[in-house]
């Protein structure tokens, strides 16, 4: 009789003790919400007191795989890691007041890292990583494939590519999202193969390419994102003679 009691007491609480609300309309304990009235397809799970989610909170696909986890540190940081649905981690890092903060690194669906960024009040700030993936597999080495800074969430300040020896590719700068000044172009020992400038988020004077010894042996002209050539191109030139005007400017 006392163990069907118990079991009694138990079923009774599993029945009526989730999705409580106390009388100034805050939840309270277990919750469970489902993605519809069948109850078939969970959301998610987690516990609250007085309104506020605390410990681990687990949320789902409507197809039932877990989709992410959050870990509850306080009333306003978390942990979080999300999950594509064959249960890789997709990215995870700290929630701040709601919003993305500090370092999160994000994976493909393989496993393998894809990229490491900082946040600051749900924006990008600072410095963003992303790696080769090649090397990954092949030798399950990270390196740097390229290196930016964001303000903002717009990308500004210096960027810098890289081939997988660590050799840098490619070198500029960004502001306001937009590719800036002087870029320039290596090859994989490091010697200088092109220099051109942008404007406006465009190309815009001259592209030097280089040979081995560092010797221009072709150059092309830009206005405004558009390749000049023949008549136009010498027009262009002559009038910048004219009236002193750098053409990469």
């Amino acid at each position: 009789m006392r163990i069907f009691l118990l079991l009694f007491i138990a079923a009774f609480h599993f029945s009526f003790g989730q999705n409580i609300t106390d009388k100034e309309g805050r939840k309270q304990g277990e919750w469970k919400k489902y993605w519809d009235d069948s109850k078939t397809a969970l959301q998610y799970q987690g516990a609250f007191v007085n309104d506020k989610p605390v410990g681990q909170f687990w949320y789902y696909y409507p197809s039932s795989e877990v989709r992410a986890i959050i870990e509850h540190i306080s009333e306003n940081q978390s942990f979080v890691t999300y999950y594509f649905k064959n249960r890789e981690v997709m990215s995870e890092g700290m929630y701040l007041h709601q919003k993305r903060d500090s370092i999160w690194i994000n994976y493909n669906n393989a496993g393998l890292t894809l990229s490491m960024e900082n946040f600051k009040n749900g924006k990008l700030e600072g410095k963003k990583v992303t790696f080769y993936i090649q090397n990954q597999i092949e030798n399950g080495e990270i390196k740097v494939l390229s290196e930016s800074f964001y303000k903002d969430s717009l990308k500004s300040g210096p960027y810098v590519e890289r081939f997988s020896t660590g050799k840098i590719k490619l070198s500029g700068h960004y502001k306001l999202d937009q590719p800036l000044g002087v870029w320039r172009k290596y090859n994989t020992k490091g010697e200088l193969v092109q220099l051109f400038r942008y404007k406006n988020g465009v190309k815009n004077g001259w592209v030097l390419n280089y040979n081995e010894n560092q010797e221009v042996i072709h150059r092309d002209l830009y206005k405004n994102g558009e390749l000049l050539s023949g008549e136009v191109k010498v027009k262009y030139l002559e009038n910048c003679k004219s009236k002193g005007i750098d053409p990469n400017d």
